[in-house]
Order: C-alpha cells, then sequence, then structure tokens
C-alpha cells in the first residue's frame, strides 16, 4: 500500500510507539518493521494484517492521535475495505424505507459483542445484527 506523506509520518510514529509498548519481541520486531515501511512510504502485504490490527486496537481504546489519517489507511486494507461495503449494503436497506411509517425501534443486546436492531415500519421488518465487525443486514421482511 502506497502511503501519502502525511499518512506515512502518522503512521510511522503510531507503529514505533506501538512497538515500543509491547511486551513480546517477535510482536515488537513486526510493528518496528511495519514503523520503517511507513516512514518509507510503501506498506508490504505481509505487514497488512498487523496494520489493521494495531489499526482496530488503536481505534478501539481511543488512543487515536490523528484519526482521520489513520481512517483513510484502515479504510485501504482489506478489513477497512469490507467493513464499508458492510456498511453500503446496510445503507441500501435503510434508503428502502424513505417514505415509511416507523412503527418501532428496539435494540436488543444478543449475546457479549453482539446487537440487534429492529426496525418496524408500516411495510416491512428490518432487523440489523451490529457487533466488532460492524452492522449487518439478518433479515428483511416485507408485509
Amino acid at each position: 500500500m502506497h502511503l501519502e506523506t502525511a499518512e506515512a509520518d502518522v503512521l510511522g510514529v503510531e507503529s514505533a510507539a506501538f512497538a515500543r509498548a509491547l511486551p513480546d519481541p517477535a510482536a515488537r520486531i513486526r510493528y518496528e518493521q511495519l514503523a520503517a515501511a511507513a516512514a518509507s512510504g510503501e506498506v508490504p502485504d505481509d505487514l497488512m494484517a498487523p496494520l489493521e490490527t494495531m489499526l482496530e486496537l488503536l481505534f478501539n481504546t481511543g488512543r487515536v492521535a490523528n484519526r482521520a489519517v489513520l481512517q483513510s489507511v484502515f479504510g485501504r486494507t482489506r478489513r477497512g475495505r469490507h467493513l464499508a461495503s458492510a456498511a453500503r449494503e446496510v445503507n441500501r436497506a435503510l434508503r428502502t424505507l424513505r417514505g415509511q411509517t416507523v412503527a418501532e425501534l428496539r435494540l436488543s443486546a444478543v449475546g457479549p459483542s453482539l446487537q440487534s436492531l429492529v426496525i418496524e415500519t408500516d411495510r416491512c421488518r428490518l432487523t440489523l445484527d451490529i457487533d466488532r465487525d460492524g452492522a449487518r443486514i439478518a433479515s428483511l421482511e416485507a408485509g
């Protein structure tokens, strides 16, 4: 993955700090390699999984110094593209509800990291599952 100058700078600093915080020497080396690759402006394929892991951890813990830049980088990873695709599918389903009268909205905790959002209208019921992988359409029932 090619990085713009600002992305390379931010990712290099974040990767180096992340590496210093790791107690496992093998993991530390991987993130030191990521920091060096970022500084060069190119992240090779073999460092994409560590990149995704680090960015997810940074976003989940709220420890992101430059969110916009790192979101741009994450959006170009396999995982980032997958999440964006899932969000587009959910948005398409939500657009089908335009003009309908919402009768009920209900959010339920299904498990420790899964919630279910039910949107009932005068014409259909849309159920979305929401977890760490984003939102997905669980079902769409007309009638």
